[in-house]
Order: C-alpha cells, then structure tokens, then sequence
C-alpha cells in the first residue's frame, strides 16, 4: 500500500509541474525589446513565437533573436547577428557577425562590411543555413 500512495504522490507532483509549465507558457507574450547601452554599441532582443518583424538597424546593433518561427527582416547594416533557437528565419541587407545555435534556422546576407569581406560565422546545431543572396 505504501509504495501506491507514493506512486500516486509522484504522478500528481508530475501533473502539477506539466500543468504549471503549460499555464506558464500561455502567460509569456512575444516580446521584442531593445536594450541600449551607453556604449556605441546597442542590442536590439527579439524573443517569442511567431514574429514578424522588420528593423531598421544604424550598423552598430547586435540583434538577438530567441524563439521559434520568427521572421525578421533587418533592413540597413548591423554589426552582428546572434540565434538561439528552432525555424527562426533572418534575411540582412549587411552583416559582419553571425552566429545560430539550435535547429533548422536560416540566415541570408546581401553582403557585408567586415573588413576582409567576409561575414564571420559560427554555427552550432542542425539544418542551420547562413547564405549570401
């Protein structure tokens, strides 16, 4: 009888945690934020589900994109690019700075101003694309 009740007691637990992740999940909105520093340098943060965006960028933001199944466009030139997540897809007109973690997200540059003349990348993941158009 005691190893039922704490079988029970352990599914309940479990219960409560999906429950609670679930719940949790609806009450977080899409956000895009942009955090400035006092610094040249600005970062622009796009985190959520389904968003789709177009930033005018200077060429000194970075912009972070955290999420699934965004759409961003960055028209003008920014200094780098960081993705961090799941069909997430980027197209820039000018980039130095690349970099994608996770699965299945694409990025298209027109071109880039890094002094060598090539965008520098890092990718980390799987059916990551970064392609020059």
């Amino acid at each position: 009888m005691k190893i039922m009740k704490k079988r029970i007691i352990a599914l309940t637990v479990l219960c409560l945690g999906i429950v609670t992740a679930a719940t949790a999940a609806k009450l977080i909105p899409n956000t895009a934020s942009e955090q400035k520093s006092d610094d040249k340098q600005k970062e622009i943060v796009i985190e959520g589900v389904g968003i789709s965006k177009t930033i005018e960028a200077t060429g000194d933001e970075t912009i972070r994109i955290e999420g699934t199944n965004n759409k961003i466009t960055i028209k003008g030139s920014c200094n780098a690019i960081k993705i961090e997540g799941v069909d997430n897809v980027v197209t820039v007109d000018d980039v130095k700075s690349i970099s994608v973690e996770g699965t299945g997200n694409k990025v298209n540059y027109k071109k880039t101003s890094a002094a060598d003349g090539k965008v520098i990348s890092a990718v980390a993941g799987v059916n990551n694309k970064i392609t020059k158009i």
